[in-house]
């Protein structure tokens, strides 16, 4: 996919993503290394996992996870840019998953702040299971103290629970208002 003709605050991430789902890959990710423009999957460095990613034209991707030693975290990670929501009232987020068990993931806007980050977490919770599944949430902007209108830089996080064995990430758009 070579084309870039999305417009919007969310534009780098909804691009970013349709490359993904343009992909038809199988391999092993190291953590930390960008699989897809802006992509990332975040692990503690004291987790022993190994993570087998798969993504065919159409889905975003499915992940197979195996560990004896999970670490305190592990994300998936989003590079959203300078992300402007100055001129923005909602932020959105709408994913379609599936699990062979289920799985409860949080979503949170991460902003770049002198000194370190922000998370500003969605207020409900993607609940994955055996049957696919489609979650939306929002973020009233003018209600949250937690986002600054301007960062130097954002990420869409997606926290999964470190023990996570597999995941089917369908789909997954944002979107401003």
């Amino acid at each position: 996919m070579e084309h870039n003709v999305d417009f919007g605050a969310e534009a780098q991430a909804n691009h970013a993503l349709a490359v993904l789902r343009a992909l038809d890959v199988e391999a092993a990710v190291v953590p930390d290394e960008r699989f897809a423009p802006g992509v990332f999957l975040s692990v503690d460095p004291t987790s022993d996992t190994k993570i087998k990613l798969t993504s065919r034209p159409g889905e975003l991707m499915t992940l197979g996870l195996t560990t004896t030693r999970p670490g305190q975290w592990l994300s998936l990670n989003i590079v959203l840019g300078e992300f402007d929501q100055s001129h923005r009232d909602i932020l959105g987020l709408v994913c379609k998953t599936q699990a062979e068990d289920t799985v409860t993931l949080r979503a949170c806007l991460r902003s770049g702040v002198e000194g370190g980050f922000v998370d500003a977490f969605f207020g409900k919770r993607v609940v994955s299971y055996h049957s696919t599944s489609t979650h939306a949430d929002l973020i009233k902007l003018e209600e949250r103290d937690d986002i600054p209108p301007q960062a130097s830089w954002r990420e869409l996080v997606l926290f999964f629970p470190p023990d996570l064995r597999q995941l089917q990430l369908i789909d997954l758009r944002l979107f401003g208002v």
